[in-house]
């Protein structure tokens, strides 16, 4: 009884305070500054050139965005829980990635195969749980269904819900189809930002069928303010064997700008980057934004492709280069 009447306060509060970018990925992207504290430095996209830093749990947070109700009426919060379960497993993928004391790119490199499957379900979540996705969905209005693989609980929740229904109807199938991709690895010489959209699908960030996108579409996930996932798209494998496995890479500057103009050009709300890896001393956004529909934007949506060599498999980058940038040219040079 005691149970039932706080989850009904709680419901007519709006629910908790979710988080539709994971704290433990965002701070990945910040400054340690003590013990639990952590700086971002902010961009909201109505107004990309003011800064301000942010903690981690200051953004990407809504009320109730995952709630939903169960049939005796009570409010339900398995989805949040499902999505902290996926992050907590992904949390040791990423920790073998990006904390290595030496070099940039792992040596554990392809990862054993249960932080890859960790991060294969992690990754389909961030694609398909966030702002962006729910207002496509809502705008397209798609239809229901059903996933084996999702609790009982979430899929009841999920049904008074078409966003959560879509994410327990997908995420099975697209972390099958992310685990099967090969992943490369790599390392740029420009700073990286993330958003409100860390996984990004090339040219399909809106595709109907997210899945078949995911397929077809080169994948791109920033890890931190210098590396990050790319999974290479089909036509890129077929053109190079190396990139039908698991393999390094290695951006340089212009290249690496590329990739900040995809992320930036798919987030939704804002984007992020750390304090002293600030893109825009480099860059800046010169061409339109993918569009969205929902919110009256028809321009066409820009298109990308990358080309790249496979950095050797017995070479690799000091770690010191994903902290400390080049000195910068003088004038003679």
């Amino acid at each position: 009884m005691g149970r039932a009447s706080a989850g009904k306060k709680a419901a007519k509060a709006g629910g908790t305070r979710d988080h539709t970018v994971p704290q433990m990925y965002l701070r990945h992207f910040a400054e340690h500054r003590a013990r639990r504290q952590y700086e971002l430095r902010v961009r909201r996209l109505d107004n990309p050139d003011r800064v301000f830093p942010a903690a981690p749990s200051a953004i990407g947070a809504e009320r109730g965005f995952y709630w939903g109700t169960t049939i005796d009426g009570v409010p339900h919060h398995s989805v949040e829980e499902l999505f902290s379960s996926l992050e907590g497993h992904a949390e040791v993928a990423l920790k073998t990635i990006l904390d290595d004391k030496d070099w940039a790119l792992t040596p554990q490199w392809p990862l054993p195969s249960e932080q890859r499957n960790a991060l294969s379900w992690w990754m389909a979540a961030q694609i398909l749980r966030t702002t962006r996705q729910r207002s496509r969905l809502s705008h397209a209005r798609p239809s229901a269904g059903a996933a084996p693989e999702i609790p009982d609980d979430t899929a009841r929740i999920a049904a008074n819900n078409p966003h959560l229904h879509y994410i327990v109807e997908n995420i099975a199938a697209l972390a099958f189809v992310l685990h099967n991709r090969p992943w490369g690895l790599g390392f740029s010489d420009m700073c990286l930002l993330t958003s409100d959209v860390p996984v990004v699908v090339w040219n399909r960030p809106d595709a109907d069928d997210q899945i078949l996108a995911v397929a077809h579409s080169d994948i791109m996930l920033p890890l931190d303010p210098h590396r990050f996932l790319l999974l290479p798209n089909p036509a890129a494998q077929l053109a190079d064997p190396y990139k039908r496995t698991d393999h390094l890479l290695h951006v340089p500057g212009a290249v690496g700008m590329a990739l900040v103009q995809v992320a930036y050009d798919v987030a939704d709300q804002f984007v992020v980057h750390h304090p002293h890896h600030d893109p825009w001393l480099h860059w800046k956004s010169d061409s339109p934004r993918q569009p969205r529909p929902w919110a009256g934007e028809d321009h066409s949506s820009p298109e990308y492709a990358i080309q790249y060599p496979v950095f050797p498999s017995n070479q690799n980058i000091e770690r010191r280069w994903t902290i400390e940038h080049p000195p910068p040219r003088s004038a003679a040079s």
